[in-house]
Formats: structure tokens, C-alpha cells, sequence
């Protein structure tokens, strides 16, 4: 990941705060890229999903894995330990008349599920959680064949495009300003490298399947850049505090001084591991 870098000694297990993503739900809802159709459709295919069964989505935020995959199911519990974030998707559930979902708030590592899930999903997120007991605990419980998705996107400042390098110097530099980097855990780079994430469904008895990826286009304007940023942990309004006006105006102008018609366009990419319970 981009931002990552060596910070010092590596912990068994990196630790995020916890209210990192206060104040991002509605921004996260309106401007994070939704998961490609195709996406989701494979997904459904691979993972053998009958229709009837139960989806387990870890870290779900305002809800933007869980709905895209609900209909696939019969019952789904959408878990998050931003109570914001909870009580956001849950109105959009009300909104949307969708009646087949929980949702509940806490730490996803201390959950207490009853019965059995067909797929259990990750967001964009498992870096987030303290992985080895996220795999060990999957092992319980995915039924027999089950499987666990941990699915990413890219960062609109991830490419070799002008306006991309613009943004990403953008964003070291207000990371710099606020002292947001502190957000990212120091020992969170080496971590991941010592044990990636297939490694780690594979060392909890999970068998590994491959990692699947999809490219969909995109078109971002200043507006729909700065609500992405403020979707983040690094970059929200609350990380900002009282820079925000600021941040959006730099960014209105190195983006413009380097793509005037304000039209930024990239290809995002979009993948997800997948392991089996056998």
C-alpha cells in the first residue's frame, strides 16, 4: 500500500484506534467506488453461494459490501465496530426496504455468532483487524465448504497519471500537516509483509484459492475527490480538524494545475482473495 513504510519494530499484531472512522459513514456511502457487477457476479460463482444461505460481512461500515451481496442470501449479518457507521446502514436498510439484514456493532474479534455462514467477507478492511485470530475464528464459522472473500480497491491517488501524482503528493503532504500518518500503526508494513493475507487463511487450515481482479473505469470531479478523502482514516474532516478548508482548497489547486478541465479519470482496480473451509 502506498502509504505504508518502516516505522520501527514489528508488534505481533498492529493496532488501529478505534474512532479513526468517526464522521466518515455518509461520506464513505456517497463516495467510495461501488464494487463492479462483474465482481460481485464472480464472486457469487466461485464461492458456489446457493441463495438460501448466510453472509458474514466483518468491518461493514455503512454497508456498501453488504447490500451489494444480500440478495444472495437468505440471512446476513453485517458487523462494525463504528456504532456511526452501524446505525447509518442500518437506516439505509430501513430506507431501502431490505429486510434480510442484521447489523450489529463491536469489535468483529470479539464476536459471538450462533449457527453457520455460507461466505464470510472482508472490505477493504482486514489489514484493519487483528487477522490470525479473523482467519482461526472463520474456520468456526464458515460451514463446510464455506468460503472468506477479502476484497480491495484502489486509491484514486494509486497510477502514473499527472492528476494522480498530483493528489498523491497532496495527501503526503496534508498527512505530514496533521500528523494523520500516526493514524497507519508503525509495524503495520512489515506485518503484512512477513505474513500477506494468504498466508494467513492458509496457516489457519483455510485452503487458498487464488486472487481475482477486475478494472472498472472512473471519472472523478474536485468534489467527488475531496469526499473520497474525507471517507478516510487519514484524510476525514475529523483527521483534518481545522485544516479542512484548507486541504480542499490545495487540492483544487495542484489538481487543476495539472489537469485544468477538472475531469480525472483512471481505471480503479478491484480484487479479492478467496479461501474455502474444507
Amino acid at each position: 500500500m502506498w502509504w505504508l513504510g518502516d516505522h520501527g519494530d514489528v508488534e505481533s499484531t498492529p493496532e488501529f484506534r478505534s474512532d479513526l472512522y468517526q464522521g466518515t459513514a455518509d461520506y464513505y456511502a456517497r463516495y467510495r467506488v461501488p464494487y463492479p457487477a462483474l465482481l460481485i457476479d464472480d464472486l457469487v460463482i466461485r464461492a458456489g453461494l446457493s441463495g438460501t444461505g448466510r453472509l458474514l460481512d466483518l468491518a461493514c461500515g455503512p454497508g456498501r459490501l453488504t447490500f451489494a451481496l444480500s440478495e444472495h442470501f437468505a440471512d446476513v449479518l453485517g458487523v462494525d465496530q463504528e456504532e456511526e457507521s452501524v446505525s447509518y446502514a442500518r437506516a439505509v436498510a430501513a430506507e431501502r426496504g431490505v429486510t434480510n439484514v442484521r447489523w450489529q456493532s463491536g469489535r468483529v474479534e470479539d464476536l459471538d455468532v450462533g449457527g453457520h455462514f455460507e461466505l464470510v467477507t472482508v472490505g477493504d478492511a482486514f489489514h484493519r483487524l487483528d487477522r490470525r485470530r479473523i482467519a482461526a475464528l472463520a474456520t468456526e464459522w464458515l460451514q463446510p465448504a464455506g468460503h472468506i472473500a477479502l476484497l480491495w480497491t484502489s486509491m484514486p491517488w494509486q497510477g502514473s497519471a499527472s492528476w494522480q501524482k498530483a493528489a498523491l503528493e497532496l495527501v503526503a503532504h496534508w498527512m505530514q500537516v496533521t500528523g494523520s500518518r500516526e493514524n497507519i500503526p508503525s509495524n503495520l508494513a512489515e506485518s503484512l509483509t512477513q505474513a500477506p493475507n494468504l498466508t494467513v487463511l492458509a496457516d489457519a487450515g483455510l485452503s487458498v484459492m487464488s486472487t481475482y481482479e477486475f478494472r472498472a473505469p472512473r471519472s472523478w470531479t474536485l468534489e467527488t475527490l475531496a469526499g473520497f478523502a474525507h471517507s478516510t482514516s487519514i484524510l476525514s474532516r475529523a483527521a483534518l480538524g481545522n485544516h479542512v478548508e484548507a486541504f480542499e482548497r490545495d487540492l483544487h489547486n495542484r489538481l487543476l494545475s495539472v489537469q485544468p478541465d477538472g475531469n480525472f479519470e483512471e481505471s480503479v482496480s478491484f480484487a479479492y482473495d478467496l479461501a474455502v473451509k474444507l
